[in-house]
């Protein structure tokens, strides 16, 4: 995507009724004795209940809120309903608006395999004890109340994150879904190549460089301004992405994920492939490549196209150049407003589930760098009446079809943006799409 920046007590039990016999009754021959005797019982028979347990139910409700914390910190995001308080949380923050499950029954899609319509579990009142003269036993646990889609924190097999430019913004993504981010999406300054070299990522704390996951760094070819497809193609910046491979070492992060040339299906980059012919790019990001892996051989590569531009696979420079197969994929032309809908676009020429068919094919993992909900306005794509706005539908699928595709997904970061004319996909600071962010927080 082209971006402008980067209870009540029981009643009593009933008293026993003193001096009672069975048989016939006999007359007295010591009234008085008699009566002293059922004076002490009487006396007796309230020391005894008084010595009773109540009705409350202090020690069950203990239980019980005990055994709701324990599911807590497993289920993140758990669905309150009219019957059960919300459940203390555990992260530091609470999501923005509800997490209420998807209106329908969620399917995979893509290669892979589908999810079968995955029904959330309801949650269950746990029975109180019963009354008795016997102290009351503990009542069973709460059953969990698991996310729909059993997200429960993690997208299966894959990192989860989001595009990022500080850590204040990835606490408040954690504090809003529920859930760790370990992984992020970063891009560099490309005014030079000394920002393009020695990028802003890890310069302190704020920008990273005690983050406890992965980098993900979204590199160009080359400087705005400061070079050319043919230069590249012929080794000519070779000493500059060498550097850049030793600054990932020096920062301790020889693992990063170098996402090399973004989107390069698109027009609107220097770095697009429309910008020269297609050998030529194939050359260029080979350089790259080879110069990056000269000093930093643990540097993964990420080959991402846009999937609502033509073309990109003939542009594949080869699997020895290549780690992952990326692809930023938003709900715009066309948007998915309906699990059919989100198929046919899935599965174009160059959408998420032909990505992910050619990812498998060469033995690839696949990543989603960026995605998100598009606004219905201030967008080209809601101008044209190809945007989903607010559109819960979109966000389900993407989950199912990250799911379904567990087994080869690297990561995903979800682009959370509000700046005047971009996509308008936030989900939080500020809340945008209400409808949205509730499944996002739901299932993630």
């Amino acid at each position: 995507m082209r971006h402008r920046a980067e209870g009540t007590p029981s009643p009593s039990p009933p008293r026993t009724r003193a001096g009672s016999r069975r048989g016939r009754r006999r007359r007295p021959h010591h009234p008085a004795w008699i009566a002293s005797l059922g004076v002490l019982a009487l006396l007796a028979a309230g020391l005894g209940w008084n010595l009773a347990p109540s009705g409350h139910d202090d020690g069950g409700s203990a239980t019980v809120e005990a055994a709701a914390v324990g599911l807590h910190q497993r289920h993140h995001k758990p669905k309150p309903t009219s019957t059960a308080r919300p459940r203390p949380g555990a992260t530091a923050g609470t999501a923005v608006g509800g997490s209420p499950s998807p209106s329908a029954s969620p399917i995979g899609v893509g290669t892979g395999g589908t999810g079968g319509g995955i029904t959330p579990t309801q949650p269950a009142t746990a029975p109180k004890p019963a009354t008795t003269t016997k102290p009351p036993a503990p009542a069973p646990p709460a059953a969990p109340v698991v996310p729909a889609g059993g997200g429960g924190g993690a997208v299966p097999g894959g990192m989860s994150g989001v595009s990022a430019g500080s850590m204040t913004q990835v606490r408040a993504w954690e504090a809003f879904r529920g859930s760790p981010v370990n992984v992020v999406n970063t891009f560099s300054d490309r005014s030079s190549w000394q920002t393009i070299t020695n990028p802003w990522i890890g310069s302190g704390p704020e920008k990273f460089s005690t983050f406890n996951g992965t980098w993900v760094i979204s590199q160009p070819f080359f400087p705005n301004g400061g070079g050319d497809m043919n230069s590249c193609a012929n080794g000519a910046y070779s000493s500059q992405w060498a550097s850049f491979g030793r600054w990932l070492v020096s920062k301790g992060r020889p693992a990063s994920i170098v996402r090399l040339a973004w989107e390069f299906n698109g027009n609107w980059f220097p770095w697009s492939v429309s910008k020269t012919n297609t050998t030529t790019w194939i050359n260029c990001f080979r350089q790259v490549v080879s110069a990056i892996r000269s000093t930093d051989p643990q540097a993964r590569i990420d080959w991402a196209l846009n999937a609502h531009s033509p073309g990109g696979f003939t542009a594949y420079p080869g699997d020895a150049y290549v780690d992952i197969i990326g692809i930023d994929s938003y709900d715009q032309w066309p948007a998915s407003t309906s699990d059919a809908a989100f198929s046919q676009q899935c599965n174009a020429d160059t959408g998420l589930c032909s990505v992910i068919r050619f990812a498998r094919q060469h033995g690839k993992q696949f990543s989603v760098p960026e995605w998100g909900l598009v606004s219905k306005s201030d967008t080209g794509a809601g101008r044209a009446g190809a945007a989903g706005g607010d559109n819960p539908v979109y966000i389900r699928n993407m989950y199912n079809t990250f799911k379904a595709n567990s087994d080869v997904l690297a990561y995903e970061t979800y682009f959370n943006d509000s700046q005047a004319g971009n996509v308008h996909s936030s989900l939080v600071n500020p809340n945008e799409n209400p409808s949205g962010a509730a499944t996002y927080a739901s299932l993630w």
